[in-house]
């Protein structure tokens, strides 16, 4: 509602750092045409809900979220974007409550709907999709972030057809931003107070895809690291494909450049991985990862994992554990295969129970606590520099180049600042570290 004469809005994200980096877009363009942004608990004039498609469950739980803020707040005027509207515009145009739907390369006209919205205006259309094969990537940029670390969208969009993955119908081809547009944004972000840039997309080893091999990855990378003041880059979800002598030599080069990798991997066998349409096998992963070793001897790699794809048997499970015991992972993000219809996966033969999947799992997950703690211990008694980024009852938390995450106590406030920081021991969850 109305709060010193001003508008109220507020946005809610589902899903990836894309869709949070998009939401605070939006929120600044709000923000930049008169209106106050508050919490999605609030009672506000406009909400605006960033949903996401990437599982049927997470389309699921953004038809709720709309659902709930006409709910609570009948009165108010409720704008879905994202990927779930791109993907299903008629259901989200019809959930009841809703006056406007807008997809993933028109984000941006949420504010515009907004404004006209509380002018009492009628819009022309309720929903307005445009193509994410042929539209333009939209103009957006932004000054803050919601943590310590600043996520920069470097494209938008994938070239590849993984046979369990929506995304390519909600996001379309791979569009990079100018490198110039990029460098701007991470110079005011360093002007607003961050230290650390992480790049980051929807298939960001893609960036550069479309200049024709003109201008890479690497090459952005040098040029935020020569051209703005930024202390550290980080880069968001690889494929492993990228993970190439030339482009490695290039990175390891830029002292900026943090060591520490994600790796979409999604499995270790190369039935599997040739089942998903992946562009890579268990050899050429392999092979990425001891150079990058031998170079970056500190680097640390994390990575996401689908357990029990269809037809995955107990052989291709055991490849999957192999790869991930030999490259040694800080972290595992792992999920169980889920149906995601519109996509060959969900159609083909051999779904595997749903106690297959989640057994798994828990394998995954048990070896990923092993891995963590030794990696843990490589670097007891070594003093590294850490950005911390929160606080809680005087220990503070963040990470250190390589990812490691690191706790200590402060006699002043270190959020936002990297600190040297000496690493002693590790609690089963993070290093414990003396400033």
């Amino acid at each position: 509602m109305l709060q010193n004469g001003a508008p109220t809005a507020a946005v809610y994200t589902l899903g990836c750092r894309l869709n949070q980096y998009e939401s605070t877009a939006i929120e600044e363009t709000l923000a930049a045409r008169g209106f106050l942004i508050l919490p999605f608990t609030e009672k506000c004039d406009v909400y605006i809900i960033n949903t996401c498609a990437v599982t049927e469950e997470s389309e699921k739980k953004s038809r709720k979220i709309v659902r709930r803020a006409h709910s609570e707040n009948p009165d108010a005027f409720v704008i879905v974007t994202g990927c779930a509207s791109q993907v299903h515009s008629d259901v989200m145009a019809n959930i009841p409550g809703v006056a406007y739907v807008c997809g993933n390369r028109n984000k941006l006209s949420a504010a515009d709907a907004a404004c006209a919205l509380l002018r009492g205006e009628d819009l022309a259309q309720k929903a307005k999709i445009e193509d994410v094969e042929s539209a333009l990537l939209e103009k957006m940029s932004i000054t803050r972030s919601e943590r310590t670390r600043a996520f920069v969208k470097i494209e938008d969009g994938c070239d590849n057809h993984c046979t369990y993955c929506i995304i390519k119908t909600a996001r379309g081809n791979v569009v990079s931003r100018p490198a110039e547009e990029i460098v701007a944004e991470v110079e005011k972000l360093y002007r607003a107070g961050y230290e650390e840039a992480v790049l980051t997309g929807v298939e960001t080893a893609s960036y550069g895809k479309d200049f024709g091999g003109k201008y890479t990855l690497a090459d952005l990378i040098r040029d935020v690291a020569e051209k703005t003041p930024i202390k550290r880059i980080r880069l968001g979800s690889l494929e492993p494909s990228i993970l190439k002598k030339d482009f490695v030599d290039a990175i390891a080069a830029e002292p900026k450049f943090m060591p520490s990798f994600h790796l979409s991997l999604q499995s270790g066998s190369n039935k599997v991985l040739a089942d998903m349409k992946r562009k890579y096998n268990r050899e050429m992963v392999l092979a990425g990862v001891e150079y990058i070793k031998s170079v970056m001897p500190d680097a640390t790699f994390t990575c996401d994992i689908i357990a029990g794809f269809p037809g995955e048997s107990e052989a291709d499970f055991a490849d999957t554990y192999d790869i991930a015991q030999k490259i040694g992972f800080l972290h595992m993000h792992v999920f169980p295969f889920s149906k995601r219809e519109g996509t060959p996966a969900a159609a083909m033969a051999c779904q595997l129970p749903e106690s297959v999947k989640n057994e798994r799992v828990k394998r995954l997950m048990e070896l990923d606590a092993v891995l963590r703690a030794e990696n843990a211990a490589r670097f007891i008694g070594r003093t590294v520099d850490v950005l911390f980024e929160t606080e809680k009852n005087g220990i503070y938390t963040g990470h250190a180049p390589n990812m490691l995450e690191v706790s200590a106590e402060a006699v002043e406030d270190v959020r936002g600042k990297i600190v040297p920081t000496t690493l002693f021991s590790y609690d089963g969850e993070k290093v414990i570290g003396k400033v």
